[in-house]
Protein backbone atom coordinates (compact mmCIF):
# COMPACT_ATOMS: atom_id res chain seq x y z
CA UNK A 1 0.00 0.00 0.00
CA UNK A 2 1.40 3.42 -0.94
CA UNK A 3 2.46 6.53 1.08
CA UNK A 4 -0.08 8.23 -0.27
CA UNK A 5 -2.86 5.72 0.22
CA UNK A 6 -1.51 5.43 3.74
CA UNK A 7 -1.57 8.94 4.50
CA UNK A 8 -4.81 9.30 2.94
CA UNK A 9 -5.94 6.57 5.22
CA UNK A 10 -5.11 8.57 8.47
CA UNK A 11 -7.36 11.04 7.15
CA UNK A 12 -10.21 9.00 6.58
CA UNK A 13 -9.75 7.10 10.01
CA UNK A 14 -7.71 4.07 8.56
CA UNK A 15 -8.67 1.90 11.73
CA UNK A 16 -12.51 1.83 9.53
CA UNK A 17 -10.89 1.02 6.54
CA UNK A 18 -8.65 -1.86 7.36
CA UNK A 19 -11.61 -2.81 9.31
CA UNK A 20 -13.92 -2.76 6.12
CA UNK A 21 -10.93 -4.84 4.21
CA UNK A 22 -10.80 -7.33 7.25
CA UNK A 23 -14.73 -7.40 6.86
CA UNK A 24 -14.40 -7.70 3.32
CA UNK A 25 -12.72 -11.20 3.84
CA UNK A 26 -14.61 -12.66 6.36
CA UNK A 27 -17.72 -12.26 4.15
CA UNK A 28 -16.44 -15.12 2.60
CA UNK A 29 -17.58 -17.03 5.55
CA UNK A 30 -21.06 -16.21 5.72
CA UNK A 31 -22.31 -15.31 2.79
CA UNK A 32 -23.85 -18.37 1.16
CA UNK A 33 -24.86 -16.67 -2.91
CA UNK A 34 -22.92 -14.01 -4.95
CA UNK A 35 -26.15 -11.95 -4.19
CA UNK A 36 -25.92 -12.03 -0.33
CA UNK A 37 -21.67 -11.55 -0.73
CA UNK A 38 -22.07 -8.70 -2.81
CA UNK A 39 -24.92 -7.10 -0.12
CA UNK A 40 -22.30 -7.79 2.15
CA UNK A 41 -19.31 -5.62 0.68
CA UNK A 42 -22.13 -3.24 -0.33
CA UNK A 43 -22.96 -2.29 3.33
CA UNK A 44 -18.99 -2.12 4.26
CA UNK A 45 -18.26 0.17 1.40
CA UNK A 46 -21.26 2.29 2.65
CA UNK A 47 -19.17 2.63 5.76
CA UNK A 48 -16.04 4.25 4.02
CA UNK A 49 -17.78 6.37 1.40
CA UNK A 50 -21.08 7.56 -0.03
CA UNK A 51 -22.09 4.23 -1.71
CA UNK A 52 -25.98 4.43 -1.95
CA UNK A 53 -25.11 3.88 -5.76
CA UNK A 54 -23.80 0.59 -6.28
CA UNK A 55 -23.43 -2.58 -9.05
CA UNK A 56 -21.34 -5.31 -10.19
CA UNK A 57 -20.33 -6.52 -13.47
CA UNK A 58 -18.68 -9.44 -14.13
CA UNK A 59 -17.80 -12.05 -17.30
CA UNK A 60 -18.71 -15.17 -17.57
CA UNK A 61 -17.02 -18.15 -19.04
CA UNK A 62 -18.35 -17.43 -22.78
CA UNK A 63 -17.57 -13.55 -22.71
CA UNK A 64 -20.99 -11.99 -21.94
CA UNK A 65 -21.82 -9.97 -18.66
CA UNK A 66 -23.67 -10.38 -15.64
CA UNK A 67 -25.06 -8.05 -13.28
CA UNK A 68 -25.08 -10.09 -10.21
CA UNK A 69 -25.27 -7.10 -7.85
CA UNK A 70 -27.58 -3.90 -8.74
CA UNK A 71 -28.50 -1.44 -6.64
CA UNK A 72 -29.78 2.60 -7.76
CA UNK A 73 -31.44 5.22 -5.60
CA UNK A 74 -32.69 6.76 -9.16
CA UNK A 75 -32.80 4.00 -11.74
CA UNK A 76 -35.19 1.38 -10.61
CA UNK A 77 -33.79 -1.13 -12.50
CA UNK A 78 -34.05 -5.26 -12.51
CA UNK A 79 -31.11 -6.77 -12.70
CA UNK A 80 -32.79 -9.48 -14.49
CA UNK A 81 -33.61 -6.69 -17.16
CA UNK A 82 -30.03 -6.56 -17.37
CA UNK A 83 -29.26 -10.03 -17.75
CA UNK A 84 -31.55 -10.03 -20.60
CA UNK A 85 -29.52 -7.66 -22.55
CA UNK A 86 -27.68 -8.73 -25.64
CA UNK A 87 -23.71 -7.37 -25.89
CA UNK A 88 -24.77 -5.47 -28.98
CA UNK A 89 -27.54 -3.36 -27.02
CA UNK A 90 -24.67 -2.79 -24.17
CA UNK A 91 -21.94 -2.14 -26.31
CA UNK A 92 -21.75 1.28 -26.52
CA UNK A 93 -23.19 1.35 -22.36
CA UNK A 94 -21.03 3.18 -19.91
CA UNK A 95 -20.19 0.19 -18.36
CA UNK A 96 -18.95 -1.50 -21.76
CA UNK A 97 -16.98 1.44 -22.31
CA UNK A 98 -15.42 1.67 -18.75
CA UNK A 99 -14.74 -2.26 -18.82
CA UNK A 100 -12.56 -1.82 -22.27
CA UNK A 101 -9.88 0.48 -20.69
CA UNK A 102 -10.03 -2.31 -17.81
CA UNK A 103 -8.68 0.66 -15.77
CA UNK A 104 -10.27 3.35 -13.19
CA UNK A 105 -12.54 5.39 -14.24
CA UNK A 106 -13.76 8.52 -13.04
CA UNK A 107 -16.21 10.32 -14.90
CA UNK A 108 -17.72 13.55 -14.35
CA UNK A 109 -21.39 14.58 -15.88
CA UNK A 110 -19.59 17.09 -18.32
CA UNK A 111 -17.51 14.53 -19.63
CA UNK A 112 -20.10 12.00 -19.72
CA UNK A 113 -22.15 14.20 -22.01
CA UNK A 114 -18.78 14.86 -23.72
CA UNK A 115 -18.63 11.13 -24.74
CA UNK A 116 -22.18 10.97 -25.80
CA UNK A 117 -21.87 13.60 -28.30
CA UNK A 118 -19.38 12.20 -29.80
CA UNK A 119 -21.12 8.67 -30.54
CA UNK A 120 -18.60 7.15 -28.16
CA UNK A 121 -21.35 6.60 -25.22
CA UNK A 122 -24.68 5.68 -25.19
CA UNK A 123 -26.06 5.97 -21.58
CA UNK A 124 -28.97 3.49 -19.96
CA UNK A 125 -30.98 5.80 -17.52
CA UNK A 126 -30.48 8.69 -15.56
CA UNK A 127 -26.85 10.59 -15.93
CA UNK A 128 -25.01 10.59 -12.87
CA UNK A 129 -22.79 13.93 -11.85
CA UNK A 130 -20.31 11.50 -10.75
CA UNK A 131 -19.13 7.84 -12.03
CA UNK A 132 -16.26 5.59 -10.77
CA UNK A 133 -15.38 2.43 -11.90
CA UNK A 134 -12.87 -0.07 -10.30
CA UNK A 135 -11.23 -3.11 -12.07
CA UNK A 136 -11.71 -6.38 -10.48
CA UNK A 137 -8.83 -8.21 -11.30
CA UNK A 138 -7.12 -10.94 -9.17
CA UNK A 139 -3.45 -12.97 -10.51
CA UNK A 140 -4.33 -10.90 -14.14
CA UNK A 141 -7.77 -12.80 -14.41
CA UNK A 142 -10.00 -9.48 -15.79
CA UNK A 143 -12.96 -10.57 -13.66
CA UNK A 144 -15.20 -7.36 -14.31
CA UNK A 145 -15.21 -4.14 -12.32
CA UNK A 146 -17.94 -2.67 -9.62
CA UNK A 147 -19.22 1.11 -9.98
CA UNK A 148 -20.13 3.49 -7.86
CA UNK A 149 -21.84 6.60 -8.35
CA UNK A 150 -23.83 9.88 -7.10
CA UNK A 151 -26.31 11.70 -8.60
CA UNK A 152 -25.77 14.64 -5.55
CA UNK A 153 -22.84 16.28 -7.06
CA UNK A 154 -19.64 16.36 -9.31
CA UNK A 155 -17.16 16.28 -6.68
CA UNK A 156 -19.40 13.42 -4.44
CA UNK A 157 -15.50 11.13 -4.32
CA UNK A 158 -12.34 12.95 -3.91
CA UNK A 159 -8.93 11.60 -5.66
CA UNK A 160 -8.34 10.33 -1.94
CA UNK A 161 -11.42 8.33 -1.34
CA UNK A 162 -11.01 7.16 -5.75
CA UNK A 163 -7.20 5.75 -4.25
CA UNK A 164 -8.76 4.02 -1.13
CA UNK A 165 -11.38 2.83 -3.31
CA UNK A 166 -8.77 0.99 -5.75
CA UNK A 167 -7.19 -0.11 -2.69
CA UNK A 168 -10.33 -1.66 -1.90
CA UNK A 169 -10.94 -3.56 -5.12
CA UNK A 170 -7.92 -5.63 -4.87
CA UNK A 171 -9.11 -7.06 -1.74
CA UNK A 172 -12.87 -7.58 -3.37
CA UNK A 173 -11.10 -9.04 -6.01
CA UNK A 174 -9.22 -11.45 -4.16
CA UNK A 175 -12.33 -12.00 -1.91
CA UNK A 176 -14.46 -12.69 -4.85
CA UNK A 177 -11.95 -15.38 -6.60
CA UNK A 178 -11.91 -16.97 -3.13
CA UNK A 179 -15.92 -17.21 -3.07
CA UNK A 180 -15.99 -18.32 -6.55
CA UNK A 181 -13.36 -21.12 -6.16
CA UNK A 182 -15.01 -21.58 -2.64
CA UNK A 183 -18.92 -21.99 -3.80
CA UNK A 184 -17.24 -24.03 -7.12
CA UNK A 185 -16.12 -26.81 -3.93
CA UNK A 186 -19.28 -26.44 -2.42
CA UNK A 187 -21.09 -27.04 -5.99
CA UNK A 188 -18.78 -29.58 -6.90
CA UNK A 189 -19.06 -31.14 -3.04
CA UNK A 190 -23.15 -31.16 -4.02
CA UNK A 191 -22.39 -32.87 -6.71
CA UNK A 192 -20.49 -35.47 -5.24
CA UNK A 193 -22.85 -35.98 -2.43
CA UNK A 194 -25.91 -36.35 -5.38
CA UNK A 195 -23.87 -38.99 -7.29
CA UNK A 196 -23.09 -40.53 -3.89
CA UNK A 197 -26.67 -40.68 -3.57
CA UNK A 198 -27.57 -41.56 -7.07
CA UNK A 199 -24.56 -44.20 -6.50
CA UNK A 200 -26.33 -45.55 -2.58
CA UNK A 201 -29.84 -45.22 -4.08
CA UNK A 202 -28.54 -47.39 -6.75
CA UNK A 203 -26.77 -49.70 -4.58
CA UNK A 204 -29.44 -50.60 -2.81
CA UNK A 205 -32.21 -50.64 -5.73
CA UNK A 206 -29.57 -53.20 -6.76
CA UNK A 207 -28.65 -54.91 -4.20
CA UNK A 208 -32.55 -55.06 -3.38
CA UNK A 209 -33.25 -56.27 -6.89
CA UNK A 210 -30.37 -59.25 -6.09
CA UNK A 211 -32.14 -60.15 -2.83
CA UNK A 212 -35.59 -60.25 -4.51
CA UNK A 213 -33.34 -62.24 -7.17
CA UNK A 214 -31.88 -64.59 -4.45
CA UNK A 215 -35.46 -65.67 -2.78
CA UNK A 216 -36.50 -66.10 -6.17
CA UNK A 217 -33.92 -68.00 -7.05
CA UNK A 218 -34.00 -69.75 -3.60
CA UNK A 219 -37.84 -70.78 -4.25
CA UNK A 220 -37.31 -71.83 -7.32
CA UNK A 221 -34.48 -74.30 -6.40
CA UNK A 222 -36.88 -75.03 -2.98
CA UNK A 223 -39.31 -75.57 -5.81
CA UNK A 224 -37.31 -77.89 -8.45
CA UNK A 225 -35.65 -79.75 -4.94
CA UNK A 226 -39.72 -80.98 -4.20
CA UNK A 227 -40.16 -81.87 -7.13
CA UNK A 228 -37.31 -83.70 -7.57
CA UNK A 229 -38.12 -85.99 -4.66
CA UNK A 230 -41.93 -86.07 -5.73
CA UNK A 231 -40.11 -87.49 -9.15
CA UNK A 232 -38.10 -89.46 -7.28
CA UNK A 233 -40.87 -90.94 -4.72
CA UNK A 234 -43.00 -91.41 -7.85
CA UNK A 235 -40.30 -93.22 -9.42
CA UNK A 236 -39.68 -95.78 -6.60
CA UNK A 237 -42.87 -96.00 -5.20
CA UNK A 238 -46.88 -97.45 -6.48
CA UNK A 239 -49.08 -94.93 -6.53
CA UNK A 240 -51.60 -97.19 -5.34
CA UNK A 241 -50.59 -98.20 -2.01
CA UNK A 242 -47.62 -96.49 -1.39
CA UNK A 243 -45.37 -99.54 -1.13
CA UNK A 244 -41.75 -98.95 -3.00
CA UNK A 245 -41.92 -100.83 -6.12
CA UNK A 246 -40.44 -103.09 -8.53
CA UNK A 247 -37.63 -100.63 -9.48
CA UNK A 248 -36.96 -99.92 -5.49
CA UNK A 249 -36.54 -103.44 -5.16
CA UNK A 250 -34.21 -104.34 -7.75
CA UNK A 251 -32.02 -101.18 -6.37
CA UNK A 252 -31.77 -102.75 -2.55
CA UNK A 253 -31.36 -106.32 -4.06
CA UNK A 254 -28.55 -105.10 -6.06
CA UNK A 255 -26.78 -103.39 -3.61
CA UNK A 256 -27.05 -106.37 -1.06
CA UNK A 257 -26.19 -108.50 -4.27
CA UNK A 258 -22.68 -106.47 -4.56
CA UNK A 259 -22.43 -106.92 -0.77
CA UNK A 260 -22.54 -110.52 -1.09
CA UNK A 261 -19.24 -110.38 -3.05
CA UNK A 262 -17.09 -108.43 -0.44
CA UNK A 263 -18.59 -110.32 2.83
CA UNK A 264 -21.66 -112.48 4.21
CA UNK A 265 -24.89 -111.18 3.65
CA UNK A 266 -28.03 -112.99 4.52
CA UNK A 267 -31.06 -112.69 2.23
CA UNK A 268 -34.57 -113.42 2.53
CA UNK A 269 -37.09 -113.03 0.11
CA UNK A 270 -40.62 -113.24 0.58
CA UNK A 271 -42.59 -113.38 -2.40
CA UNK A 272 -46.58 -113.23 -1.56
CA UNK A 273 -49.51 -113.41 -4.19
CA UNK A 274 -53.41 -112.93 -3.19
CA UNK A 275 -55.32 -116.34 -3.66
CA UNK A 276 -58.65 -115.51 -4.42
CA UNK A 277 -58.46 -112.20 -5.68
CA UNK A 278 -60.02 -112.49 -9.06
CA UNK A 279 -63.40 -113.21 -8.13
CA UNK A 280 -63.33 -109.92 -6.02
CA UNK A 281 -61.78 -108.17 -9.20
CA UNK A 282 -64.65 -109.69 -10.91
CA UNK A 283 -67.49 -109.62 -8.92
CA UNK A 284 -67.21 -106.20 -7.41
CA UNK A 285 -65.35 -104.68 -9.92
CA UNK A 286 -61.71 -102.88 -10.06
CA UNK A 287 -62.41 -100.32 -7.41
CA UNK A 288 -63.10 -103.13 -4.96
CA UNK A 289 -60.24 -104.29 -5.94
CA UNK A 290 -57.83 -101.37 -5.27
CA UNK A 291 -59.34 -101.61 -2.02
CA UNK A 292 -58.76 -105.01 -1.26
CA UNK A 293 -54.92 -104.27 -2.26
CA UNK A 294 -54.58 -101.45 -0.62
CA UNK A 295 -55.88 -103.22 2.80
CA UNK A 296 -53.73 -105.64 2.49
CA UNK A 297 -50.93 -103.75 1.63
CA UNK A 298 -51.32 -101.60 5.26
CA UNK A 299 -52.36 -104.77 6.86
CA UNK A 300 -48.27 -106.48 5.84
CA UNK A 301 -46.53 -103.13 6.52
CA UNK A 302 -48.17 -103.14 10.38
CA UNK A 303 -47.07 -107.02 10.92
CA UNK A 304 -43.70 -106.27 9.42
CA UNK A 305 -40.67 -104.14 11.17
CA UNK A 306 -40.10 -100.67 10.17
CA UNK A 307 -36.69 -101.34 7.95
CA UNK A 308 -38.03 -104.23 6.22
CA UNK A 309 -38.78 -103.75 2.76
CA UNK A 310 -42.04 -104.34 1.33
CA UNK A 311 -42.54 -103.74 -2.55
CA UNK A 312 -45.87 -104.25 -4.69
CA UNK A 313 -44.54 -105.68 -7.98
CA UNK A 314 -47.51 -104.89 -9.76
CA UNK A 315 -51.35 -106.93 -9.57
CA UNK A 316 -51.55 -108.92 -6.34
CA UNK A 317 -48.23 -109.50 -6.03
CA UNK A 318 -45.84 -108.35 -2.90
CA UNK A 319 -42.12 -108.70 -2.17
CA UNK A 320 -40.70 -108.63 1.55
CA UNK A 321 -36.97 -108.37 1.69
CA UNK A 322 -35.69 -109.41 5.57
CA UNK A 323 -31.41 -108.94 5.27
CA UNK A 324 -30.59 -110.53 8.06
CA UNK A 325 -29.33 -114.26 9.87
CA UNK A 326 -32.93 -115.97 10.22
CA UNK A 327 -33.94 -119.51 10.98
CA UNK A 328 -36.09 -121.03 8.70
CA UNK A 329 -38.40 -122.21 11.72
CA UNK A 330 -38.40 -118.26 12.22
CA UNK A 331 -39.00 -117.38 8.63
CA UNK A 332 -42.40 -119.97 8.63
CA UNK A 333 -43.39 -118.18 11.45
CA UNK A 334 -43.64 -114.55 9.88
CA UNK A 335 -45.50 -115.96 6.90
CA UNK A 336 -47.52 -117.97 9.05
CA UNK A 337 -48.22 -114.41 10.76
CA UNK A 338 -48.82 -113.00 7.45
CA UNK A 339 -51.29 -114.96 5.76
CA UNK A 340 -53.43 -114.98 8.94
CA UNK A 341 -53.78 -111.34 9.00
CA UNK A 342 -54.12 -111.34 5.13
CA UNK A 343 -56.93 -113.96 5.14
CA UNK A 344 -59.37 -111.70 7.50
CA UNK A 345 -62.45 -110.21 6.03
CA UNK A 346 -61.94 -107.23 4.18
CA UNK A 347 -64.93 -104.28 4.30
CA UNK A 348 -65.68 -102.64 1.00
CA UNK A 349 -68.07 -99.36 0.22
CA UNK A 350 -71.53 -100.20 1.05
CA UNK A 351 -70.86 -102.52 3.85
CA UNK A 352 -70.12 -105.68 1.96
CA UNK A 353 -67.11 -107.68 2.97
CA UNK A 354 -64.64 -109.87 0.42
CA UNK A 355 -62.09 -112.01 2.16
CA UNK A 356 -58.81 -113.89 -0.01
CA UNK A 357 -56.24 -115.92 1.38
CA UNK A 358 -52.42 -115.74 0.50
CA UNK A 359 -49.45 -117.90 -0.82
CA UNK A 360 -45.81 -117.28 -0.22
CA UNK A 361 -42.60 -118.51 -1.71
CA UNK A 362 -39.74 -118.31 0.34
CA UNK A 363 -35.84 -118.05 -1.22
CA UNK A 364 -32.66 -117.16 0.54
CA UNK A 365 -29.51 -116.93 -0.43
CA UNK A 366 -26.24 -119.14 0.63
CA UNK A 367 -23.57 -116.72 -0.11
CA UNK A 368 -23.22 -114.47 -3.76
CA UNK A 369 -26.23 -114.26 -5.55
CA UNK A 370 -27.56 -111.50 -8.22
CA UNK A 371 -30.64 -110.01 -7.79
CA UNK A 372 -33.00 -111.75 -10.95
CA UNK A 373 -32.04 -114.87 -9.49
CA UNK A 374 -32.50 -114.73 -6.21
CA UNK A 375 -36.37 -113.65 -7.31
CA UNK A 376 -36.51 -116.19 -9.38
CA UNK A 377 -36.45 -118.97 -6.79
CA UNK A 378 -38.82 -117.15 -4.46
CA UNK A 379 -41.51 -116.76 -7.92
CA UNK A 380 -40.20 -120.34 -8.50
CA UNK A 381 -41.49 -121.35 -4.90
CA UNK A 382 -44.55 -119.27 -4.64
CA UNK A 383 -45.42 -121.35 -7.66
CA UNK A 384 -45.13 -124.56 -5.59
CA UNK A 385 -47.32 -122.91 -2.96
CA UNK A 386 -50.16 -122.49 -5.37
CA UNK A 387 -49.87 -125.95 -6.34
CA UNK A 388 -49.91 -127.57 -3.39
CA UNK A 389 -53.17 -125.77 -2.34
CA UNK A 390 -52.44 -122.24 -1.82
CA UNK A 391 -52.99 -119.68 1.63
CA UNK A 392 -49.71 -121.24 2.48
CA UNK A 393 -45.45 -120.76 2.29
CA UNK A 394 -43.46 -122.88 0.51
CA UNK A 395 -39.34 -122.44 0.92
CA UNK A 396 -37.17 -123.11 -1.88
CA UNK A 397 -34.20 -125.31 -1.59
CA UNK A 398 -31.53 -123.48 -1.16
CA UNK A 399 -29.35 -125.69 -3.14
CA UNK A 400 -31.01 -125.20 -6.11
CA UNK A 401 -29.95 -121.11 -6.46
CA UNK A 402 -27.96 -119.91 -9.16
Amino acid sequence: MSNFVLETMDSLNSGEVIDSMTDIVACLNTSDSIQRFLLDIHCILQKVTYADNFYVVLFREDGSLTFPYFHDVKDDINPSDLEALSLDEIAHSLTAYALQSQSVCNFKREQLHQLVAQGRLKILGTVPKQWLCFPLVNRNNFMGAFIIQSYRREDEYSGVIVDVLYTISHVISSALDAFNNQQALVEANKVLQNYQSELESKVAERTQELESSLSELQKEIRTREALQQRLEHEALHDTLTGLTNRKFLFRELNNLAERSKRGPVSVHILYLDLDDFKPINDNFGHHSGDIVLQDVAQRIKRDLRSYDVLCRLGGDEFVVVLSEPLEKPVLMQICSRLITCISSPIQLEGGQQVQCGCSIGIANNTGVFSAEALLKCADSALYSAKELGKNQAYFYDESEIR
